[in-house]
């Protein structure tokens, strides 16, 4: 039988920690909570403004100066140009305007270097103070891999794109699902330090069960958003609840079938853009359905008020997304708006944030016989 993975394992945090020190670290690890949304942020609005092409080389470290004279604006823009979105796309571009778009890959890539340095100059001076306890260390270790991994990926996902038009479909869509995963992991871990453990409220194993399935359909929807952004698919079917007059487009069987343009941006693929777009908005439906039913189960089940709380935003998170994801889509009119677009992708997070924080308290309890 299926059980949800015990999360007295995963975040065994010591309950000795005093409430000065869970203050301070739960604080610490709230700030990376909002500096990791920041960048999720970052990252749409670079992909939305086709910046993340600008930069052509990764330089971890002497990358942090940006160009500081004409000279070498004038270099990284000769090196701009000799790709192909530059040579297909922004022919005739001026060095002003490149600025422009030089200017969020760079605060992207910027955004994460501040990143790093809020989470590892204050450790030092909290293992001394005795606030990390070794369960938590071992986590924040975790974290620091996962972290190094995703800017990994992420040049990964450019220098694949350097060769093309824009990011391949697919390997944007990993990188802006490592990052939620990322979130999803320090925001838990975040609410175990501020909320520590006890008796939230009394749930059934299906209830709990429910709640890891719409964590997973929520990921998988956010993996073919990923997708979908990438594609640029919501350019091909602005309109909504139709697909520009049909329920099923009729590309999906009337077009060829090919998994190329995941791959690979290719413009002219309207049948992986139907495909995507078509699957992407009834999962987004299943999950309307899914938290409906377990808003309706769950009613009675939290004990704390704070947890009562959330339970009661959860159908509100799950709407106002749709209803953003909605706006965006009609919006999309020859370019994808970059207003619906951030807001969409913030939406997402804060979603992902209530159905943690739902999971946490359901699950809590649990974690107070085995700790």
């Amino acid at each position: 039988m299926f059980a949800p993975v015990r999360f007295s394992f995963i975040f065994c945090i010591l309950h000795s920690m005093s409430s000065f020190a869970r203050k301070i670290v739960g604080t610490w690890l709230l700030i990376g909570c909002v500096m990791v949304f920041v960048q999720v942020i970052l990252g749409g609005i670079t992909r939305l403004t086709e910046s993340g092409l600008s930069i052509t080389e990764w330089k971890p470290i002497n990358g942090t100066i940006p160009p500081l004279n004409a000279t070498e604006w004038n270099q990284e823009f000769e090196r701009y140009k000799e790709k192909v979105q530059y040579k297909v796309i922004n022919d005739g571009m001026t060095v002003e305007e490149f600025k422009w778009i030089y200017f969020w890959e760079y605060f992207h890539r910027l955004w994460a270097r501040l990143m790093l340095l809020a989470f590892v100059v204050p450790l030092p001076y909290f293992i001394m103070k005795g606030f990390i306890s070794k369960p938590l260390g071992i986590h924040l270790i975790a974290l620091f891999v996962m972290a190094s991994l995703q800017g990994v990926v992420g040049w990964i996902m450019v220098k694949a794109g350097l060769s093309g038009l824009f990011v391949p479909p697919l390997r944007l869509s990993v990188h802006l699902t490592l990052a939620l995963i990322l979130y999803a992991y320090l925001f838990w871990m975040t609410l175990y330090v501020y909320r520590g453990t006890g008796s939230f409220g009394k749930a059934t194993q299906g209830i709990k069960v429910l709640a890891f399935a719409i964590l997973c359909v929520l990921f998988l929807q956010i993996f073919l958003g990923g997708i979908l952004s990438g594609m640029k698919a919501g350019l091909a079917y602005p309109s909504w609840p139709d697909m520009n007059r049909e329920f099923v487009p009729a590309a999906l069987y009337n077009e060829p079938s090919s998994i190329s343009g995941f791959l690979n941006y290719i413009p002219q693929d309207l049948w992986g853009k139907a495909f995507i777009q078509f699957f992407h908005r009834m999962t987004a439906y299943s999950l309307i359905v899914l938290v409906t039913i377990f808003f309706f189960l769950s009613r009675h089940v939290a004990t704390d008020k704070v947890f009562k709380t959330g339970l009661k935003l959860f159908p509100f998170f799950v709407l106002l997304q749709a209803t953003i994801g909605i706006l965006t889509v009609l919006h999309c009119i020859g370019k994808t708006p970059l207003t619906w677009g951030v807001l969409h992708q913030a939406g997402a997070m804060f979603l992902i944030a209530e159905t943690v924080f739902v999971i946490f308290h359901l699950t809590s309890n649990q974690d107070t016989a085995n700790t």
